[in-house]
């Protein structure tokens, strides 16, 4: 089982048709976005069908539980956000996007792993992503106290989901910038969701942090 981050990748090919006159168009325009103040940004993050069992939970998630996961996460998005002009909504059709779903797989390796999330972006475009629960929610029971009652264990649930959805958000609003270099192990940026504080404790930003509140910075 694999816990990094899927990276990236360019939407140019599916978005621009391979046409290299609209591509450098594109290219340039996402160059000058990036380099001015952006208008406020409208994130859509959502919940997709899911499900997960683990006898440290005594079976399967409940409809409560999963409610409670997604309010600890959309908590966590909202929170990581706060001070830039980013809005998040639950806007299926939101020029940036995160979608929670049973599982993710990287198909880009010879052989698929899975791994906790994937985005596509471009500057200028936006970018869609998707987050992996069962890994998710799968790494809270892992890294959980044994003495952790269930209630911290669904809300650690919720944070680590919360938590990958900013670091693909991330990747949207700025698909030029490395931040998986990050080795910063309570940051947004960090390359690993397989680490305690995925899931536990305070995650603040590393080197993404200043090139959201250039590009976002309130009026």
């Amino acid at each position: 089982m694999v816990w990094v981050y899927g990276g990236p990748v360019g939407l140019a090919r599916r978005l621009l048709l391979g046409v290299s006159a609209l591509v450098a168009g594109a290219l340039t325009l996402g160059c000058q976005i990036v380099a001015t103040p952006a208008r406020e940004a409208e994130a859509g993050f959502w919940f997709e069908d899911v499900s997960f069992a683990s006898p440290r939970l005594g079976g399967e998630l409940t409809a409560a539980d999963l409610d409670r996961v997604r309010d600890v996460a959309a908590d966590e998005v909202q929170a990581a956000f706060q001070g830039m002009r980013i809005r998040i909504t639950e806007n299926r059709k939101a020029r940036y996007h995160v979608r929670v779903v049973q599982q993710v797989r990287d198909g880009r390796m010879l052989k698929a792993i899975e791994v906790a999330g994937q985005s596509r972006g471009m500057s200028g475009f936006g970018g869609s992503g998707v987050v992996n629960f069962y890994l998710l929610a799968s790494g809270a029971v892992a890294y959980a106290p044994a003495d952790l009652e269930r209630s911290a264990i669904v809300d650690a649930i919720g944070r680590g989901v919360g938590r990958s959805a900013v670091h693909e958000l991330t990747h949207q609003f700025l698909p030029r910038a490395t931040i998986d270099r990050s080795r910063n192990r309570a940051s947004y940026e960090f390359y690993s969701a397989g680490r305690p504080e995925q899931f536990f404790g305070t995650l603040g930003w590393d080197v993404a942090g200043p090139l959201l509140r250039e590009r976002f910075a309130q009026p």
